[in-house]
């Protein structure tokens, strides 16, 4: 999740409010009028910012946690010595494609639904052999040619 322009968001508001403030410190200098008024708007000023600050940064560090948790069980998945299974494979592909739509990123994987899935034939024993040489080196596949003479695996 991209959280920047977040903060940024934030910034601005609190430069805002500087400029308020700058604005306000001119009205200072005014006559005596403006005394009341000028402590007025110097503590609604800086009210609102701790309100609109403290609202920003309760909601962030629920987002941020949130987030800590997630990214903690992906880690440790990552981290851990047992090989993936297909499941967390899915999960985990599912997850990264989420985050690349929300970037508005193309997909790098396409998972298919049960119906558009290609039929599972089984496997006929009859016409499977090795296609292995005695010798032990595998055949060429048609069409290719190797670079190895044919002596060398002997």
């Amino acid at each position: 999740m991209e959280k920047a322009h977040l903060y940024e968001a934030l910034y601005l508001v609190n430069h805002g409010i500087d400029e308020a403030v700058r604005g306000v410190q001119r009205l200072k200098k005014s006559p005596k009028l403006f005394m009341e008024a000028y402590h007025k708007s110097m503590a609604g000023l800086e009210r609102r910012r701790a309100i609109i600050n403290l609202q920003f940064m309760l909601e962030m560090r629920k987002l941020e946690e949130d987030d800590e948790s997630r990214f903690e069980e992906e880690f440790n998945v990552w981290l851990s010595d047992e090989p993936l299974t297909n499941d967390e494979i899915c999960q985990l592909m599912r997850t990264v494609e989420r985050e690349r739509k929300l970037e508005g990123k193309p997909p790098l994987v396409q998972f298919l639904s049960r119906s558009k899935r290609p039929k599972k034939t089984p496997k006929n024993a009859e016409g499977v052999h090795s296609h292995r040489k005695v010798n032990g080196s595998p055949t060429p596949a048609s069409g290719v040619k190797s670079t190895v003479p044919e002596d060398a695996h002997a």
